[in-house]
């Protein structure tokens, strides 16, 4: 058995279960992989669906292409707690309760048999917009990386909504548009 400072490290990404948090979170994937780390990127079944929907060629794995090139990148799905069916963007509320009470314990349960089956993780590495990876972090001792997956001028203006409100760009009465 090879000792622990050979081993590739180990990282499980959890993408925000939108496209336009989903497309970055599967290029940085591959680009880990790249680099040599093993990855489990676990996704919802309703993403998964309206991937392959769109992709016929995908089946029932998204990285089943790139694995053939030797990345070392594994695929799972489970459930955000709504029927795949369910129109998320027309319930919005349903989805967001969702997402933090149902698909968290999902994501917990995946992390836990990983983990349980002896594998080394090394860091769980989950979407900024996720209120709960952290602690699902610190309970199996990994490493927390928060990924950000939208332009850095979003960020930014995110980062000093306070300054833009205070210098009065933003949230204030009157006869002017924030463009």
């Amino acid at each position: 058995m090879a000792d622990e400072s050979s081993q590739k490290s180990h990282a499980i990404f959890i993408p925000y279960p939108l496209q336009g948090h989903v497309i970055p979170s599967v290029n940085l994937a591959i680009k880990l992989a790249s680099k040599g780390f093993t990855i489990t990127f676990i996704n919802t079944h309703a993403v998964h669906h309206q991937t392959a929907k769109a992709h016929p060629d995908i089946g029932s794995d998204i990285f089943a292409k790139v694995r053939e090139s030797g990345l070392d990148i594994r695929y799972a799905t489970v459930s955000d707690g709504l029927p795949v069916e369910f129109d998320r963007s027309l319930n919005h509320d349903q989805f967001m309760a969702s997402l933090l009470h149902e698909f968290s314990a999902h994501v917990d349960e995946v992390v836990s048999r990983i983990v349980g089956s002896g594998e080394k993780v090394h860091c769980l590495i989950a979407d900024t917009f996720f209120v709960w990876p952290s602690k699902i972090a610190k309970k199996f001792g990994l490493l927390y990386v928060s990924y950000w997956t939208e332009p850095a001028l979003v960020f930014t203006l995110y980062h000093h909504l306070d300054l833009l409100r205070e210098n009065g760009h933003f949230g204030q009465q009157g006869n002017f548009i924030l463009i």
